[in-house]
């Protein structure tokens, strides 16, 4: 094992090291040479190239366009983690080109964090896929139960809008705040028939200090949100549609869920669910599967 390499991609390396340090740390206990590189890291990208075409060397993917790049070096061995679909998840040529790929590269195993992505690709072909819930949730600090709090980035809210608003509208002049965006501007924009509180950027230690309601909405493919993991975890009370409980398999890792109203629902179970999701049990989980199977 000590004589193994690993080459761990990401569109950029700080990712590795928000989400897969934990995986990283047990890899370097039991491997010689472990490189966290970004494809989209200019510094890194030649270094990438340089070590891929070594024979030896186990490469680890991770977000999709990482994925993509990872598996047209089809007959390099190694693991792909497919986090989620984001936009493109109901864009049907998406999905084809993914099922070619997963089966050209014979040698990768495919390990996919949603669990609806993993009981689709599971169903459209024989490939041994395994489903992992996510990148792992820690205990954070959080607020008064009282205010309910959504987790965005500006890039998504437009998406997740109109999921929110009907949140809003359930819980009519109650506390929510926004936690995340910092293009006040368009926020006040989009709700502006709503009381809403906006609160910009946190660092992830104090994305819950607004509130100790989570609300999850739904418009935008994540495999398994790291928010989501976070709120479990961190013993948050969880408001979440049908759906989302469903495509994040929750009702797989001994979650339920009771009727808040509409489409709303509570999650009830959080604690069997959070022993699960830890970020501890999450990274031995993918580290048990890839030293399994790659190794």
């Amino acid at each position: 094992m000590k004589n193994n390499e690993i080459l761990i991609i990401n569109d950029k390396v700080v990712l590795n090291d928000l989400y897969r340090r934990s995986l990283i740390n047990l890899l370097k206990n039991k491997f010689s040479i472990i490189h966290s590189c970004g494809i989209f890291d200019i510094k890194d990208f030649f270094f990438i190239l340089f070590k891929i075409l070594d024979p030896n060397i186990i490469i680890i993917s991770s977000n999709l366009r990482s994925n993509i790049f990872s598996m047209l070096f089809f007959w390099k061995k190694g693991a792909v983690i497919l986090n989620g679909m984001g936009t493109y998840r109901g864009t049907k040529l998406l999905r084809i080109i993914l099922l070619k790929l997963f089966s050209l590269n014979w040698k990768k195993i495919i390990i996919i964090q949603s669990y609806a992505d993993y009981r689709y690709f599971r169903i459209k072909s024989k490939k041994n896929y395994f489903w992992v819930p996510g990148s792992g949730g820690i205990n954070i600090k959080s607020g008064t139960k009282k205010n309910f709090i959504v987790i965005q980035r500006d890039e998504k809210i437009q998406r997740v809008f109109y999921s929110i608003c009907s949140f809003l509208k359930i819980i009519k002049n109650q506390k929510l705040s926004i936690v995340g965006c910092n293009d006040v501007k368009k926020l006040k924009s989009l709700f502006k028939d709503y009381q809403v509180n906006f609160v910009g950027y946190q660092n992830y230690k104090k994305i819950f200090l607004e509130g100790g309601r989570f609300v999850q909405p739904s418009g935008h493919g994540e495999g398994f949100p790291h928010s989501l993991a976070h709120a479990i975890v961190s013993g948050l009370d969880v408001y979440i549609d049908k759906k989302e409980f469903l495509r994040y398999g929750l009702n797989h890792l001994g979650g339920k869920k009771e009727l808040f109203s509409g489409r709303w629902y509570i999650l009830i179970g959080s604690d069997k669910i959070a022993k699960k999701i830890n970020d501890k049990n999450i990274a031995e989980k993918y580290f048990n599967i890839i030293s399994k199977n790659c190794i």
